[in-house]
């Protein structure tokens, strides 16, 4: 059970573990997007080296700079955020302990109750299941149902890009840093939107509607008028066009004091609302269970790709016969052993009209034990790799 008592034992038992950071250690690694990837969410962020930076690094030898951190947050007196590491997974960072150490806290005094920090500890140190994620991992996993259900009803993703580590929460508590994030936001959900998936949306219902001059946003709204002034998807993308507006139009006003970080946080709650009132309207529209429809099109990305035709006399082409048939029932199993040939899986389906199709596989197993000592036919197996595609239910 969580409870304030269990809460504090779990500090109080990690005390010597745990080093505080002031949060601006991360600008320099903001700074070399090339090279790390800084993800944040509302309690807890990651900190590692981009792929291709560290394939760079192994071909040089040069893996001293390995990086691989989670961090969370802690809320100084004076109401700005300190960064909280496991000191035993700095310590592996190599060369960049040197970096954090320059910006360590050494007598921090806390602000008291926080549940930013509670998460934190309950999640990574008290290792509970019940913790849920931040706002902007939803935010990311409803973009792509959203895209799931639009690519495979009208053949286009609503939005142009998913939600990636490029959007991080404010790295300092104050105005200008506020309307960045929201700059970077607005590049997602605003300037993302795609028109032609809109367009194929507003000519789905048989109805077409005329929306070539209108701006995405505009259009989304004409095509699913539910998203209206009242809805939490129009209120969500008003704030964060406002805020990009003011990061980037003109010369924009000195920067104040705010807090940027929690504020950031509670806007991105709203914007997922938002978001679950376009997939609601999205379902109606097509009249398709919207999860169902995402399911299936992520489920897709798993079928193999075919790269050539085979020969024209490959047994594979017997599969065409199968076309228009209905499957009456399905045999599979282990093929029974032949001796001087592969192990095998088989599938035998048995149509509606008497014909049977059977799969089994072939190998070139024999002739590479023709010329490798030590090997016989049967100490290969291969095997068939199914993936089921499901059906869209309707709503």
């Amino acid at each position: 059970m969580d409870t304030e008592e269990n809460f504090e034992d779990l500090v109080r038992a990690s005390s010597g573990l745990l080093g505080y950071f002031d949060q601006q250690v991360l600008a320099s690694y903001r700074n070399e997007p090339h090279k790390f990837d800084l993800e944040t969410d509302s309690f807890e962020g990651t900190l590692r080296l981009t792929n291709a930076y560290y394939r760079g690094l192994q071909q040089s030898g040069n893996t001293d700079e390995w990086l691989d951190l989670k961090f969370g947050y802690r809320t100084l007196q004076n109401g700005n955020l300190a960064v909280v590491v496991w000191l035993p997974d700095l310590k592996k960072a190599g060369m960049h302990q040197a970096k954090w150490i320059g910006f360590h806290l050494a007598s921090p005094i806390w602000a008291e109750p926080d549940e930013r920090f509670r998460q934190w500890v309950r999640r990574y140190i008290g290792g509970s299941w019940e913790i849920d994620n931040g706002p902007k991992f939803k935010i990311s996993e409803i973009v792509a149902a959203i895209n799931g259900v639009t690519t495979e009803m009208v053949g286009f993703p609503l939005y142009n890009h998913p939600i990636d580590a490029s959007l991080t929460y404010p790295a300092s508590e104050n105005t200008h840093r506020y309307q960045d994030a929201h700059a970077i936001l607005y590049g997602f959900l605003i300037d993302g939107l795609n028109k032609g998936c809109i367009e194929a949306l507003a000519n789905s219902e048989g109805t077409p509607i005329n929306i070539a001059s209108d701006k995405t946003l505009k259009a989304l709204e004409r095509v699913l008028p539910e998203l209206g002034a009242s809805s939490d998807f129009q209120i969500a993308m008003c704030l964060v066009s406002e805020q990009r507006r003011l990061a980037n139009h003109g010369v924009r006003a000195p920067a104040t004091s705010k807090a940027a970080f929690g504020a950031f946080t509670q806007d991105l709650e709203l914007c997922l609302r938002g978001l679950h009132e376009l997939f609601a309207c999205l379902e109606k529209h097509l009249g398709v269970d919207g999860q169902s429809a995402s399911n299936r099109s992520e489920a897709r990305k798993r079928l193999p790709r075919m790269h050539d035709t085979r020969h024209r006399f490959a047994s594979i082409h017997e599969a065409a016969k199968m076309t228009g048939k209905t499957i009456e029932r399905a045999e599979y199993g282990d093929r029974e052993t032949i001796n001087g040939v592969h192990e095998s899986e088989v599938l035998i389906l048995h149509f509606t009209d008497g014909s049977i199709m059977a799969l089994d596989t072939g190998s070139n197993a024999y002739n590479i034990t023709c010329d490798q000592v030590g090997l016989v036919p049967e100490d290969f197996h291969v095997s068939f790799h199914l993936t089921w595609v499901p059906p869209i239910l309707p709503k």
